[in-house]
């Protein structure tokens, strides 16, 4: 069993060698302003003709969305269906490439067709069934949270600390929710699993290797805060005008390099503690 360094070390490796795998992230991001842009047009059509939203009050454009409320609704609604097919295709693609490039030495761009062609709909159905659970854990959070604070407590104050309670009970069930069921997409396409066999399947990998999930999930997390500090510090710290270019690189190591390792360590680690490593190309350098 790999040890957590070597497995980033290796990991490295394989994204050095693979540098396609950034493909369907960018894919992803383009797609999904394709189908932003005709929805945003509809929505702005809703509240009427944009040379009469320039004048408008925030009480006049409040109104004038209250009136369509229903349609925007209808919009909002279909926009993240939309977003999460198109997210589902493209995740289940880049696992698809990452195990190949791990089996192999090598991905191929008709892997990522492939995969995403087969694991579509699947892949669809955990994402609703995750967004799901995390919405129903939060509806039950905050009514939990009555029971933490005494009766005789001022009824503003407890309201307060009610609210205050219930969400950081929300933040920390969605915490343990995404370490929970952090490699479900994972094990859907490397073990061809249907929705909710997957979910089972992540949440036996976690009972089994807590420590593992955590680690890799904190070394991701805090290289993510990591590259947001760095552009946002310069920004706020000077014209931000100037520093655009900086944020603009960031959010491009964020796109290239970060989302794709840390899919091809979330693959590397599902698949060497479940014992696929083991065919790996012998001209591997690690």
């Amino acid at each position: 069993m790999e040890e957590m360094g070597e497995l980033i070390g290796k990991g490295f490796e394989t994204w050095r060698n693979n540098l396609n795998l950034c493909l369907p992230f960018v894919l992803n991001l383009l797609a999904s302003i394709l189908v932003l842009v005709p929805l945003a047009a509809m929505a702005l059509t809703a509240l009427g003709p944009i040379e009469d939203l320039e004048i408008q009050s925030p009480e006049e454009l409040l109104n004038r969305a209250e009136e369509s409320a229903a349609l925007l609704a209808g919009l909002a609604i279909l926009a993240a269906l939309m977003l999460t097919l198109v997210s589902s295709f493209f995740t289940a693609s880049s696992i698809g490439m990452a195990r190949q490039a791990l089996e192999t030495g090598r991905s191929t761009t008709a892997v990522m067709w492939e995969s995403g062609r087969r694991h579509l709909w699947n892949m669809f159905l955990v994402s609703v069934l995750i967004w799901a659970l995390t919405v129903l854990g939060a509806v039950f959070m905050l009514p939990g949270a009555w029971m933490l604070y005494p009766q005789y407590q001022n009824p503003e104050t407890q309201s307060l600390a009610v609210l205050v309670g219930g969400m950081m009970l929300t933040v920390i069930y969605a915490l343990i929710l995404s370490l929970v069921l952090a490699v479900a997409p994972y094990a859907l396409v490397i073990e061809s699993l249907g929705p909710v066999k997957s979910l089972k399947e992540s949440m036996a990998f976690f009972r089994y290797n807590k420590f593992d999930v955590f680690l890799l999930w904190l070394i991701v997390l805090a290289i993510s805060i990591g590259l947001q500090m760095i552009g946002g510090s310069y920004s706020a710290s000077a014209d931000s005008l100037s520093y655009q270019p900086l944020s603009a690189l960031t959010g491009l190591i964020n796109l290239l390099v970060l989302s794709p390792l840390a899919t091809v360590w979330w693959a590397r680690l599902y698949m060497s503690r479940k014992g696929k490593l083991s065919d790996l190309v012998v001209n591997d350098p690690w």
